[in-house]
């Protein structure tokens, strides 16, 4: 597995997207299609590869102030899935923003990924909530790096 720094509205970018929409969007019969990702152009995209094929991708926001970063997405093919992609993934990320000199990395997790998030050291908060653009069960969580 090759994780890899992809860049805004490149081919592999388009890649992220049809992921995206593939394990996120289509199981609850919504598409990606309409949503606007122009402010992905300022975010840290990466992508796990095998080859040529992408595993999974993660994108970090720049910072939200100072000191705290945000996991924006975190999606690993259906097929990979506990395979250690998001793991990975997500390590990358957060290597990336101790870069930036960020204390603090926040998330909106699907309840059904809670778990994972908190063998890698997330810590929830708040209660649950159903997003617009996912109507699925969401908690915030935040790591301090």
């Amino acid at each position: 597995m090759d994780i890899q720094k992809i860049e805004y509205d490149s081919e592999k970018y388009q890649q992220t997207l049809n992921l995206r929409n593939k394990v996120m969007r289509v199981p609850l019969g919504l598409t990606i299609d309409e949503e606007d990702f122009s402010h992905e152009a300022e975010q840290y995209i990466l992508g796990a590869f095998d080859d040529e094929f992408l595993l999974g991708v993660g994108v970090l926001s720049q910072k939200l102030d100072e000191s705290k970063m945000k996991v924006e997405y975190l999606c690993v093919d259906s097929q990979r899935q506990s395979a250690g992609v998001g793991k990975q993934l997500l390590s990358h990320l957060e290597l990336y923003a101790k870069k930036e000199h960020a204390k603090t990395i926040e998330l909106e997790a699907r309840v059904s990924a809670q778990s994972f998030y908190e063998k890698m050291g997330y810590v929830a908060y708040g209660d649950t909530y159903l997003m617009a653009i996912a109507p699925v069960e969401h908690i915030r969580m935040e790591k301090f790096l």
